[in-house]
């Protein structure tokens, strides 16, 4: 059944060569709005049409194009950077009176850096020239040698209409060919625009690079993680329950304002987004390249870009000042041709994923410096330096788009995290982390305990440091049990990247050789031993006890010194001796014959009194109480007045 595919087309090219004229011929709409924008005969800031074309294949499907017109101008390069953000096809102007111009190639630098997945020239004004063949040998020469060196050229007129239908038809055999919008079920719209309708309310709009969005969602705005709820979803002017990865979108929004003047709010720049998928922040770790094609007329643009530097961060439809740092020191540069490991701090928090493409710009001189790709979406500037950082950006440095390598590199470096929260702000679904989870877990990779996943390498190194602790305690106290948690704790939580973790550590010990006894841990192969100096001394006490296993002496006779003292608290700490209270001990022996006669005396003849039940157990009624009592706390019984039953 045919099916709408949806897309994002982008402009791009020097003033005045006719992209917003070219965008009317193609849609039979105006993309300049503002009246600045026709008074001056310049776009100034982003525009916006909608053009449906026939799929190029047999499949009757409808492409549906959000496009945005872009201004050409270099004092509004920023807002240019903001319209083609999350394209799925650059249409790449230039004017054939005019030819390859400084912004034509600082368009063709931002693009590339950018990685737009499509691109296709548009040769404007072509009723203008004599010569068309010489100017498309211009164009093919500032070409040649780069990306789009193969690139398909189409001349066109937006006066006489030439070309237009060619083009028409060569987006749509483009876009045919290409994948889906990508649907990784992670929300996030960039506002470009963010305005107050009279008895609507606050309205964004922007194209949807990810997930999908309902009317009726609750939602927040990045980075500032106002919260926000979706009243109605439009896109193209018609109501639409829910909108689709590469969908130019307009959301009426309840519970937030547009921001103003000492009025906290939503701008462009922000972003809508699910709030499970986490904060902002103030520094990213990121790849950085820097093209070696000079802009003519900027004649710092070959100049290397310096470590420490001021720079401009254009992200979606933002931009922020950040600071950025090289890795390697301060006297590392960024040449052209090449690329460098770096992070970027900023003053304010910025929302992004990993993998997420930007571009860097010189503020002061109105020039873009670089393009990059983001490698770590919540870096640590006190780790910018560190060696297993330095392993971290090298690991996903040529493979940041690959799952297993973001997976493995993350648990490597932080050597656990929460399941659920694992590579929130990447371009993957959380189903496609659980699979690959389980995948990397099959072949011991990864290991997992409850909620939390662990690097494996650590997780045996940090079982075995811990066992061994466990273990170096029973050699030094091979009378005790087991090893008290309070004592355990304090000497792994060291080891552990978060303090929480030490529960896990320890049912993850339960789980293999170790176990818990009360408030204790011990091996499972360890089996207490009486110190040599109270072998003599528990021997005795055993001979008492079992002598008259129902009815021994009171405790001050079974253990009068203090080497007794203590053999007796070896002998009811591994179990062989119940406390019944503090002048009452009895063998464990002893204790279960008692146990069996009451619960088969009961089972014939509850309810019983005391005295029944003494008399049953064959014991003397200074024993019964405690003992019976002790029941009634286990569960055992239950005590009704002078009766009990079993419970």
């Amino acid at each position: 059944m045919p099916e709408t595919r949806h897309f994002i087309l982008g402009t791009a090219g020097h003033i005045d060569h006719g992209k917003s004229s070219l965008v009317k011929a193609l849609t039979g709409t105006d993309p300049d709005r503002l009246p600045e924008e026709k008074a001056r005969g310049m776009t100034i800031e982003l525009g916006f049409a909608n053009l449906e074309l026939p799929a190029a294949d047999e499949s009757g499907d409808t492409l549906n194009l959000g496009i945005v017109d872009v201004p050409g101008h270099a004092d509004f390069v920023k807002n240019m950077v903001a319209g083609v953000g999350s394209i799925d096809i650059a249409v790449f102007i230039v004017a054939a009176d005019d030819g390859w111009m400084p912004q034509t190639e600082e368009h063709y630098q931002i693009l590339n850096y950018l990685k737009v997945p499509n691109a296709i020239v548009a040769l404007t004004k072509v009723d203008l020239v004599e010569d068309l063949d010489l100017v498309l040998m211009d164009l093919e020469e500032n070409l040649a040698g780069g990306p789009w060196e193969n690139i398909e050229i189409v001349p066109t007129s937006s006066h006489t209409g030439q070309g237009i239908d060619e083009l028409r038809a060569k987006i749509s055999e483009t876009l045919t060919a290409s994948p889906a919008a990508r649907d990784c079920e992670k929300p996030r719209l960039p506002v470009d625009r963010a305005f107050s309708i009279k008895g609507v309310g606050t309205v964004v709009t922007g194209t949807l690079i990810d997930g999908r969005i309902s009317s009726g969602a609750d939602l927040v705005a990045q980075p500032t993680g106002l919260k926000t709820h979706i009243r109605n979803v439009q896109s193209h002017k018609n109501d639409e329950d829910t909108v689709y990865p590469g969908t130019r979108t307009a959301l009426n929004l309840t519970g937030i304002s547009v921001a103003a003047r000492g009025v906290e709010g939503i701008a462009r720049g922000n972003v809508i987004t699910d709030p499970k998928l986490g904060g902002a922040v103030t520094a990213i770790d990121v790849l950085l390249e820097k093209s070696d094609r000079e802009v003519r007329g900027q004649r710092n643009s070959l100049r290397p870009v310096k470590s420490g530097r001021e720079v401009l961060f254009h992200y979606g439809s933002a931009s922020y000042p950040a600071r950025m740092h090289i890795l390697g020191g301060k006297e590392t540069l960024l040449e052209p041709g090449e690329s460098v490991l770096a992070e970027l701090r900023f003053r304010e928090p910025v929302y992004v994923f990993v993998g997420d493409r930007f571009v860097l710009r010189n503020a002061s001189a109105g020039t873009t410096l670089a393009g990059g790709v983001v490698l770590d979406e919540d870096a640590n500037r006190r780790a910018f330096r560190k060696l297993f950082q330095e392993k971290f950006l090298a690991a996903r440095r040529e493979h940041f788009d690959d799952l297993e390598t973001l997976i493995t590199s993350q648990m490597v470096r932080d050597k656990a995290r929460l399941a659920d929260e694992l590579l929130a702000k990447t371009r993957f679904s959380a189903e496609e982390i659980a699979d690959k989870v389980e995948e990397l877990i099959a072949a011991e990779k990864l290991a997992r305990s409850g909620t939390w996943l662990f690097d494996s390498a650590w997780w045996g190194e940090i079982s075995a440091s811990s066992g061994e602790k466990i273990n170096a305690f029973h050699r030094e106290n091979p009378d005790l049990p087991g090893m008290p948690l309070k004592e355990l704790e304090p000497l792994v939580e060291p080891e552990l990247p978060f303090p929480r973790l030490f529960d896990t550590i320890l049912a993850g010990l339960i789980a293999s050789d170790f176990a818990q006894a009360g408030p204790a841990i011990r091996s499972r192969a360890h089996i207490p031993e009486l110190p040599p100096d109270l072998v003599d001394a528990g021997n005795r006490i055993r001979k008492i006890l079992a002598d008259d296993p129902l009815g021994p002496p009171n405790r001050g006779e079974v253990a009068p010194g203090d080497a007794d003292r203590k053999a007796l608290r070896f002998l009811i700490n591994v179990g062989e001796v119940v406390e019944l209270d503090q002048k009452t001990v009895i063998s464990t022996e002893g204790f279960e014959s008692i146990k069996k006669s009451v619960t088969d005396f009961l089972k014939a003849n509850q309810p019983a009194t005391a005295s029944d039940l003494k008399d049953a157990a064959g014991t003397s009624r200074r024993f019964m109480m405690p003992i019976l009592e002790r029941f009634d706390e286990d569960g055992l019984t239950e005590r009704d007045g002078d009766f009990r039953t079993l419970k």
